[in-house]
């Protein structure tokens, strides 16, 4: 399982360069698969809660397919492949209701 790494992202830069896969990263890929954790990170905050879990395996899978997607296309997420996109928007309604019960609001 990917975990939080140390600067609080979903996933490490190591989590990306095994799911994509990278071999052997050079400054520029370095840059730019941070980047597009941060941009994981935007999304994932606007789809499901600033507060979302970071540590659920949902999450963190959605962050990498959203990564994976925008490397290897080089687009938005409004292009991202039908079935991923689906999955990604089913793990975000998921943890977004879990959210909303565990603050009592669901």
């Amino acid at each position: 399982m990917p975990t939080e790494n140390e600067e609080g992202n979903v996933v490490s830069i190591q989590d990306v360069y095994d799911f994509i896969p990278i071999d052997e990263p050079d400054d520029s890929i370095r840059r730019n698969v941070k980047r597009l954790i941060g941009t994981a990170d935007v999304y994932l905050k606007g789809a499901i809660a600033e507060n979302y879990p970071k540590n659920d395996y949902r999450a963190q899978q959605s962050a990498l397919l959203i990564i994976k997607e925008l490397y290897l296309n080089n687009s938005t997420t409004d292009s991202m492949n039908n079935n991923v996109k689906k999955l990604v928007d089913d793990f975000c309604l998921q943890l977004k209701q879990e959210m909303r019960r565990k603050n009592g609001q669901g």
